[in-house]
């Protein structure tokens, strides 16, 4: 269900109440129609609610300040966290206000329709105004994740250069098999906050905060760090003949790859020089003015 209608339902059920309780309390006939006078007292203090929540409502629903392909910084957010702060304040003082003015006439708004549109007015932009702002930090908190998971793994360069070689040196003997587990497991800790902090910072993207372009290289930096802490996490002891055998095994891949890519490259060479040599021998038939092909 929309928090729209919660809203509508809600408002509703407020005036439902109170015309029953009116009917409860066994007014006389003549109270079923407002006073003008009292009307006119509700009726301007309900239109002081409706534009000060206008107000709110006007600041709670505006685009955030921010263009996909500009660069962030940590103070701009803290701006922008202040401006949504302020507003946040602004609406609850209002719903306090609203709240404690309200109660004591529901069975007056009751017996006005104009006064209860007003009324559901108000409370309709109070919700539309509620989520919109939440919607609004959920924009500012994968911002903010973007930017984390930016300097983050820029700072962690150099921390899992130094992780991979003491992974490396520990993975040289059995005996320092039980200190390469705890290495392994303190690098887990560690990309497990980066891989939480790039899950919320691809929001960004989604809520178009960020070009493609700027996540590309987000996810760039990312998969760099993630082959990393995969090669520290497969590091596991092997006597130095296995070792050997896999260095070899490795240069023999590459090896083969690069044959492959060497007979590949000759092949092509090959159907385009007779591609050429064909086109050649057509042209001389035509300068000779025959366009006919021997055949056997």
């Amino acid at each position: 269900m929309s928090g729209r209608l919660v809203s509508y339902l809600a408002a509703a059920g407020l005036l439902l109440a109170a015309s029953t309780a009116l009917c409860a309390q066994d007014k006389p006939a003549s109270a079923e129609h407002l006073d003008e006078s009292i009307r006119l007292e509700i009726q301007g203090r309900v239109d002081q609610y409706l534009g000060e929540m206008r107000g709110v409502y006007d600041a709670s629903v505006a685009s955030l300040p921010i263009s996909p392909n500009s660069q962030i910084t940590e103070g701009y957010l803290r701006m922008i966290e202040r401006r949504l702060k302020n507003a946040e304040s602004s609406r609850r003082s209002l719903e306090i206000r609203w709240n404690n003015y309200f109660p004591s006439q529901q069975w007056a708004v009751a017996l006005d329709e104009t006064l209860m549109a007003s009324v559901e007015s108000f409370e309709m932009m109070k919700q539309d105004a509620t989520d919109s702002l939440e919607v609004r930090k959920q924009m500012l908190a994968s911002l903010q994740a973007f930017l984390d998971t930016q300097t983050m793994i820029a700072n962690l360069d150099s921390t899992y250069n130094t992780l991979g070689k003491r992974a490396f040196e520990l993975s040289l003997s059995p005996k320092t098999a039980p200190l390469l587990e705890k290495e392994k497991q303190k690098e887990q800790l560690i990309f497990s906050a980066v891989q939480e902090k790039f899950d919320a910072a691809k929001q960004a993207e989604e809520y178009r905060l960020v070009s493609r372009a700027r996540m590309e290289t987000l996810e760039d930096a990312y998969a760099a760090l993630k082959n990393k802490s995969d090669a520290i996490q497969e590091m596991t002891y092997k006597p130095l003949i296995q070792r050997i055998k896999d260095y070899l095994l490795g240069l023999a891949a590459v090896a083969v790859l690069l044959m492959f890519l060497s007979m590949l490259r000759a092949r092509i060479k090959a159907i385009k020089d007779a591609r050429e040599a064909m086109k050649k021998y057509k042209d001389a038939l035509k300068l000779n003015g025959s366009d006919e092909y021997p055949t056997i």
